[in-house]
């Protein structure tokens, strides 16, 4: 079962913040950064000893410190920016007001993971697909057939799991391997083309029209994946886009091969539709 949209936000949360201390301080160092607050332990009371003629020394110190530059180059807020400045100025703002309790930091986890949550996407209008008129079994045969054909020729000769690319990038800190995720985005970005190019009879056109969207959000979850280094929220935020795409796409296709099969409709080993039913 796949998690919820709460939890798997939740998650997204979390593993962005850690990333991005991992990012910044290497995996050594982060672990020492993450669990120090809770290590924390008052220690032995100590004296220093007071010195009575500190006013003359500082006013013999020479101050030559030259005042700093000024960076006047604009930098461009990333997602990790914005929502970490926001859920750091409510968290202090709920705690100096004393109105930080179990109830408003739920509150506040929630109105984060909303705004995470929030990932839209321009859907692609029916008008761009290539509508044909029905013709009885013909139409549904020569349909299985053409969509087989677009999945079955843009197999990868060199499957590659995307998720997989992702988390070993993460693992090992090396943003050149994120760069594998190219030649799958390549591929889905070139099914979604085809899809939108071939004849749709009218009986199927819903059905296409969300597998031709949920192909092409997961192409775009992957392009913005590729920026989890910079912004790592932005990147694994695209999580989200790619498992609503993923699963309108399975679900659509499933959908799509039921149809066929309750209509009779034969297909030759080794036809598009064959491979389309069957996958092989």
């Amino acid at each position: 079962m796949l998690p919820s949209k709460k939890v798997l936000s939740t998650f997204i949360l979390v593993m962005a913040m850690v990333v991005a201390i991992i990012i910044a301080f290497g995996k050594d160092k982060s672990s020492t950064a993450i669990n120090f607050a809770s290590d924390l332990v008052a220690g032995d009371k100590i004296s220093i000893p007071t010195n009575q003629n500190w006013q003359a020394e500082l006013g013999n110190i020479t101050v030559n410190i030259d005042p700093p530059e000024e960076d006047t180059t604009p930098s461009e807020e990333t997602d990790t920016d914005i929502i970490s400045r926001s859920l750091t100025a409510n968290y202090l703002a709920l705690k100096d007001s004393g109105k930080l309790d179990g109830t408003s930091a739920q509150k506040l986890i929630d109105q984060t993971t909303n705004y995470i949550g929030q990932i839209s996407t321009p859907i692609i209008p029916i008008t761009q697909l290539n509508v044909i008129a029905d013709n009885g079994n013909q139409s549904i045969l020569d349909y299985g057939e053409n969509l087989g054909n677009i999945l079955k020729n843009n197999r990868p000769t060199n499957a590659k799991n995307e998720i997989d690319i992702i988390t070993k990038a993460i693992e090992s800190r090396d943003a050149s391997k994120i760069n594998e995720l190219d030649s799958v985005i390549d591929t889905y970005k070139k099914i979604t083309e085809e899809l939108l190019k071939m004849p749709v009879p009218k009986t199927f056109f819903r059905a296409h029209l969300d597998m031709t969207n949920g192909m092409r959000n997961m192409a775009l979850a992957m392009i913005e994946m590729k920026s989890v280094f910079n912004d790592p929220i932005k990147g694994l935020s695209a999580l989200q886009l790619y498992q609503e795409g993923a699963n309108m796409f399975a679900s659509t296709i499933q959908a799509t091969n039921t149809f066929i099969s309750q209509n009779k409709i034969i297909y030759k080993q080794g036809s598009g539709g064959y491979y389309l039913l069957y996958g092989i």
